[in-house]
């Protein structure tokens, strides 16, 4: 990769003399985002002395592994920005893809993106961006979508936007949800409700590539076995899995009406976060299968909800928190319902986009 220059500004792949320059930009990151109502980040200088040696570990790791100059080492990247000859910026990104389909893209989730404050307003930030959509470009073809997370509360909304970027999905923070009274009976998955869980999975499937995803590839016509197969084996899985460390959850919650007819699914998620965070549990919804166009299965994905909410504060989590598309009705109730606040949003855009918006003059 070769060094590039904006104003007196530089980026480069991340290497070994830059690990205590990334502890103070991790540390300015977290606790900013600590502060705009993200999770929790730690306020003890020991363990942010612990996470800086990690960082060392980790850069000298990298060091040995990595193609010289290069940005990846496997599926994560790093880039680091200089101005005049100062780190004052970094950004990770995990490369990853989601399909087989031709037409499916390579997906470049940025992570922990980062200026320092004193180094904004030099075309920092849109330099970072434009060299991981670069690289990503250029190890996965040019089908490469950028994704990235940016919380609700914070002006770097406004950056993205102006680089090319729309709202795929939300999430919201709930502490209250209405009880369901009996209605429906909420309850982690077995092995024997993987058909009906294909089902609910398959039309999810649906739902989002109508919805405009284009992340995954669209489902096949008809429910396979390798699907019920493959979420069978999952249920078995977190069957096995639970209990076995405090604050985790793997769940698939599977909701019911009087009549014993599955009408939603839930996938909840939690567990408690390490360094450079407060221990905290942080608890997900990070899927919700549910016919949006029908009342009553509605009704049970708010009943799963509350159910999820539940399940959370018994592992200690404060919150919860419920992904789903930007246009998925449930969501939009879930986000207006009593207590809720935004917490964040999920952005995508094409990596071709990317370098488009930030060409130079």
């Amino acid at each position: 990769m070769a060094v590039k220059a904006l104003r007196r500004t530089w980026a480069r792949a991340v290497d070994g003399r830059d690990a205590r320059a990334l502890l103070h930009l991790h540390r300015e990151l977290w606790i900013d985002h600590d502060g705009r109502g993200g999770m929790p980040a730690s306020m003890e200088d020991e363990v942010w002395v612990a996470y800086g040696l990690m960082l060392e570990r980790q850069l000298a790791h990298r060091d040995g592994r990595r193609v010289p100059r290069g940005v990846f080492e496997g599926k994560l990247g790093h880039v680091v920005a200089e101005l005049d000859g100062r780190v004052v910026g970094q950004v990770e990104v995990y490369l990853d893809r989601f399909g087989y389909q031709p037409r499916t893209p390579s997906v470049a989730e940025l992570r922990s993106l980062i200026v320092t404050e004193a180094a904004r307003g030099h075309g920092v930030g849109a330099l970072l961006v434009r060299e991981v959509a670069e690289a990503s470009s250029q190890r996965a073809g040019d089908n490469a979508l950028v994704i990235a997370e940016v919380l609700a509360r914070n002006e770097a909304l406004s950056f993205y936007a102006r680089l090319g970027f729309r709202t795929l999905e939300r999430l919201t923070a709930i502490t209250t949800a209405r009880p369901y009274e009996g209605r429906f009976s909420s309850a982690p998955a077995r092995v024997e409700d993987a058909m009906e869980l294909s089902i609910l999975d398959h039309q999810a499937r649906q739902r989002r590539t109508a919805w405009g995803d284009p992340r995954f590839d669209p489902p096949s016509p008809a429910i396979g076995g390798d699907l019920v197969r493959l979420i069978a084996d999952g249920i078995a899985l977190d069957d096995a899995q639970r209990g076995t460390e405090p604050g985790r959850i793997r769940d698939e919650l599977i909701v019911r009406d009087r009549r014993g007819r599955a009408r939603a699914a839930i996938y909840l998620v939690s567990a408690v976060l390490g360094p450079p965070f407060a221990p905290v549990v942080r608890a997900e919804v990070a899927r919700i299968a549910a016919d949006t166009e029908d009342p009553e299965a509605v009704a049970a994905a708010m009943a799963g909800l509350s159910d999820a909410l539940e399940r959370a504060r018994a592992v200690g989590a404060t919150q919860l928190l419920v992904r789903s598309a930007y246009v998925d009705p449930i969501g939009a109730r879930v986000a207006e319902g009593e207590g809720a606040r935004a917490f964040s949003w999920i952005l995508a855009a094409p990596a071709s986009t990317v370098l488009r918006r930030t060409a130079k003059p």
